[in-house]
């Protein structure tokens, strides 16, 4: 369990988490999204259930409750419930097309990317709600979660850097941002894709050797911290947002990035935490 001193991270992470909740609540209540769940419900044949996009948005927003109240036992209960309803997206990598035909399929991943980023959602909001609650066990093993999802995350994204797909694909949010465009004046499109990738990649080793080494750990918690922070000036700059409803909705692409903030909660959590995650895990 964590010392006082986290008690400020906890806190932070609950923002985090919740404003990644409250953002993309918004959009379930909207036809665009009720789409996309008729769509992805029919891509593995089952009957369409035009509801499901706002109980999920209702659920977003109970989740948000939970987190403002953390220490109600339904608040626990709330918070173990999402973090278990977190994992179905990932099932998706197994039942849809998310896979580069082009590059060979597998693990050249496409749509899929924001699914991946689901693990470290799942440990984020375990771990919160296993403080509260002084389950202790589950709280070390939710820390061991978020360590193997911002790897996962980090690992696999910036592998997929070194492809001309992922280095086309990130260019127009890389140029319109004030924080990376300057690196298409050192490189090309592909190079510059190169350049993030080895950053992303140089976080996975100090997350990886981290265990040993505590130098490693901080600063592959930092890059990847640094990374996750800066990827939101991309909501502004794309933009990353529409007006269409009369209100700011995320895009498609808003909706991934926002999943970030919960990247950024996790590595806060196991930076203030005292034993290195990854060193748990042996």
């Amino acid at each position: 369990m964590f010392e006082i001193k986290s008690i400020p991270a906890l806190a932070v992470a609950r923002v985090l988490l919740g404003l990644f909740l409250l953002t993309t609540a918004m959009n379930r209540f909207t036809a665009l999204d009720v789409g996309y769940f008729s769509k992805q419900l029919a891509a593995i044949d089952l009957p369409d259930f035009p509801w499901l996009s706002a109980l999920l948005g209702v659920m977003q927003l109970i989740v948000v409750a939970a987190l403002i109240f953390p220490k109600h036992k339904l608040s626990h209960a709330v918070l173990y419930l999402y973090s278990l309803m977190a994992l179905i997206p990932m099932l998706m990598l197994f039942t849809h097309p998310v896979w580069l035909d082009s590059l060979g399929g597998f693990p050249a991943i496409g749509a899929g990317q924001g699914l991946i980023k689901y693990l470290a959602i799942v440990g984020v909001c375990a771990f919160i709600a296993s403080h509260y609650a002084g389950h202790q066990k589950l709280n070390r093993f939710s820390l061991k979660v978020i360590w193997a999802g911002v790897v996962l995350v980090m690992l696999w994204i910036g592998g997929m850097k070194f492809t001309q797909f992922e280095a086309d694909g990130i260019e127009r949010l890389m140029a319109t941002s004030p924080l990376f465009s300057w690196i298409y004046d050192l490189f090309s499109v592909l190079h510059g894709s190169y350049f993030i990738g080895v950053v992303e990649l140089l976080a996975v080793f100090g997350l990886i050797i981290g265990g040993k080494y505590a130098w490693a750990r901080t600063l592959g918690l930092a890059v990847a911290a640094l990374t996750f922070m800066a990827t939101q000036t991309f909501i502004i700059s794309l933009p990353a947002y529409e007006m269409s409803q009369g209100v700011p909705l995320l895009t498609g692409s808003g909706q991934f990035i926002v999943k970030d903030l919960v990247l950024l909660a996790g590595c806060l959590l196991l930076f203030v935490n005292n034993k290195p995650a990854a060193k748990q895990l042996s």
